[in-house]
C-alpha cells in the first residue's frame, strides 16, 4: 500500500530517499529538482502526521546503473522507508525493477516518463503521479492525423525509452 504502516511508521523519523541527476547531461534538471524539494520543505515543513521527515539525497547520472546504485545505497545502507526516484526514462524502468526486490519500501516516481515504469510489468510498490511521454504526445498525433491530414511523418529523437514512449503516443 502507498501508506506506511507498522514498524516503519512507529519510528520517530521517516527517512525519505531522493535520487537526483547531479552528474552528467541532466545535472541542471537534478539541481532544479533539489531546489524544488527545498522550496516545498520551506513552505510546508518537514513533518507529516506528527513525524519528522529526514531526506537523504543520492546522485545519479541519468543511467540505469547509477540510478540502481543510488537506490540500493538509500534502501540498503541508509535504511530509507520511502523513495522518490528517478528523473530519466531508462532510470525509471531500472528503479521499478529494483523496487520489486524491496516490496517493503514505497517508491514514488520522481519524473520518469517511460511508459514501462508502470504500464508494463508494474511493481506493486512503485507509483507514478505524472504523465508518461505517450500521454504528452497523443494529442499532437491526433492533430497531425485528423486536422492536418498527414498519413506519414518522420520523427527524430534520442535512442532511449522516454523518446520511444513519446513516438508511441504520437502514432497511436
Amino acid at each position: 500500500s502507498l501508506f506506511m504502516t507498522g514498524a516503519a511508521f512507529a519510528q520517530e523519523k521517516i527517512k525519505v530517499g531522493v535520487t537526483a541527476t547531479l552528474e552528467g547531461t541532466y545535472t541542471v534538471l537534478g539541481e532544479d529538482g533539489i531546489r524544488g524539494l527545498q522550496t516545498a520543505l520551506k513552505k510546508y515543513g518537514t513533518k507529516v502526521a506528527g513525524k519528522e521527515l529526514e531526506f537523504i539525497i543520492a546522485s545519479t547520472d541519468a543511467t540505469p546503473d547509477s540510478a540502481v546504485r543510488a537506490a540500493r545505497k538509500l534502501v540498503e545502507q541508509d535504511k530509507v522507508q520511502l523513495m522518490i526516484s528517478p528523473l530519466s526514462g531508462d532510470e525509471g524502468i531500472a528503479v521499478k525493477n529494483f523496487a520489486k526486490t524491496h516490496p517493503e519500501i514505497t517508491f514514488i516516481n520522481g519524473g520518469s516518463g517511460a511508459q514501462e515504469t508502470t504500464y508494463v510489468d508494474p511493481a506493486p510498490n512503485f507509483y507514478r503521479f505524472n504523465m508518461d511521454g505517450a500521454q504528452w504526445q497523443s494529442g499532437l498525433g491526433n492533430y497531425i492525423f485528423k486536422t492536418k491530414g498527414y498519413k506519414k511523418i518522420a520523427t527524430v529523437g534520442e535512442d532511449y525509452s522516454f523518446v520511444y514512449t513519446q513516438v508511441f503516443g504520437l502514432v497511436l
